[in-house]
């Protein structure tokens, strides 16, 4: 409708226009296409930052140079329990692994070995315990007296204890975890709100790491159930537990790690925040949790998000090399690499060869392996190296919106187009120089 001759319609003005476009940023503002660019601009927040990651941090990767030389992966669990000694030998801080040991490793002879062992036990009339081997003593050709003291059957008893004592690396591995006493070993949990009770209750000692939180209006990421957990007789020894799950952006990259999962009615804290504890000489009950705000580890303070997730720092590769020392495995096994250098060091292991493990782009490179996602959050929480979102921030993204709404109704539409271009990009600068100053200097998001 015109309103008067010379009139303009008022959906034609400028101010209306102004209006129309502040009103559908404010609309849109949670949607794909905005979200993208925020997640944009985050990443290049993230690639201007620089941070030095925390030097005790060492990764032992299980690469193609290992795999080609020791065999296909998965390993046999003796050659890990080798490295675990290795490693606790030249006093590793704290060791800690991204495989899964969710399923016992069951050689095919052990069985038979098994069979055999019963078999014997009652040809001698009791049962010979599988435990540590019973290795006969040498015996001379001359000695006749003590050939005569070892019977074949002995004989064949120590063998067969030897035997079914080599092929339990299960056992082999439980008794260099529980020597060593500073292993980390990871859960999964599968996300996602559950629908009605458990199907069956955790173990013991998985639950001996839960944790409690303090009150909070949020809760913590949810889990409907275990995706993989860790077998008894490595779980019963393991100096720590945690869950390594991951909350990937829409676009698949990681931003964000799940300080505290919730299964049902109990907490549990990410692999990295044990791994932080432990190199603390701290346990569960040092770790409190202000829902929806922060969690604390000691002295140390990590602020979150609602979901009780950080936005941990990732660091950039240097002219040096890598942000982090990532030795093979293959060398520290053959001794290429002496053990003592990771004396008083986090040491994580994990697969980097292509085909093992999961891999996930980050801000900082494409394909990341979980062993090095690891390390950049583990740097980040002993570091205090993290992004935060501050409790003003709503406020500060509201009142950010309502000046620009104000200068593209009121303001804009009286300059000349030369000027408003000008002042339009200075505007447009000083916001993203606020956002770039804030997420490079005060690690805030």
């Amino acid at each position: 409708m015109v309103m008067g001759m010379g009139k303009q319609v008022f959906w034609k003005s400028d101010w209306f226009f102004g209006l129309a476009i502040s009103l559908l940023v404010l609309v849109l503002g949670n949607g794909d296409l905005l979200q993208s660019l925020e997640r944009k601009a985050y990443d290049v927040g993230v690639s201007l930052s620089s941070q030095k990651p925390n030097d005790r941090i060492a990764v032992i990767a299980i690469d193609k140079q290992s795999i080609d030389n020791i065999g296909r992966w998965p390993w046999s669990r003796e050659i890990q329990a080798e490295m675990v000694d290795k490693l606790a030998a030249a006093r590793a801080r704290v060791i800690a692994t991204t495989v899964f040991y969710s399923e016992p490793q069951l050689d095919p002879g052990l069985a038979y070995i098994n069979r055999l062992l019963e078999i014997y036990g009652k040809a001698e009339g009791e049962r010979v315990p599988p435990v540590a081997p019973v290795v006969a003593p040498p015996v001379a050709p001359a000695d006749s007296a003590a050939a005569a003291a070892v019977s074949p059957m002995q004989q064949m008893g120590a063998v067969l204890a030897e035997a079914e004592n080599r092929l339990n690396t299960d056992r082999r591995l439980a008794e260099s975890l529980a020597r060593a006493g500073n292993v980390v070993l990871p859960v999964l949990f599968r996300l996602g709100e559950p629908m009605g009770r458990p199907d069956h209750a955790l173990p013991d000692y998985l639950g001996n790491f839960a944790i409690q939180a303090e009150s909070g209006k949020a809760l913590p990421i949810p889990a409907a159930d275990t995706d993989a957990l860790v077998i008894e007789p490595l779980g019963k020894v393991a100096g720590a537990i945690g869950q390594l799950n991951s909350t990937p952006d829409v676009d698949g990259a990681i931003r964000s790690e799940p300080l505290v999962v919730r299964y049902f009615d109990q907490l549990f804290p990410s692999l990295s925040l044990m791994i932080a504890a432990r190199s603390l000489n701290l346990g569960v009950d040092d770790i409190h949790v202000a829902l929806g705000r922060q969690v604390r580890l000691g002295k140390l303070k990590i602020g979150t998000d609602e979901y009780t997730r950080m936005n941990p720092f990732f660091y950039r590769d240097g002219a040096n090399g890598p942000a982090f020392q990532v030795d093979s495995f293959f060398d520290v096994r053959s001794g290429k690499i002496p053990p003592e250098k990771y004396r008083d060091k986090i040491v994580l292991i994990g697969p980097t060869a292509a085909g093992v493990g999961s891999v996930h782009p980050t801000p900082v490179s494409p394909a990341m392996p979980d062993v090095l996602v690891l390390a950049h959050d583990v740097s980040s929480l002993l570091s205090e190296h993290f992004f935060v979102v501050p409790d003003w921030a709503f406020w500060a993204e509201k009142a950010a919106w309502l000046v620009v709404a104000l200068y593209l109704i009121a303001v804009l539409p009286r300059l000349k187009a030369g000027m408003g271009a000008s002042i339009t990009a200075a505007l447009l600068l000083l916001l993203l120089g606020g956002h770039f100053f804030l997420m490079t200097t005060q690690l805030l998001w």
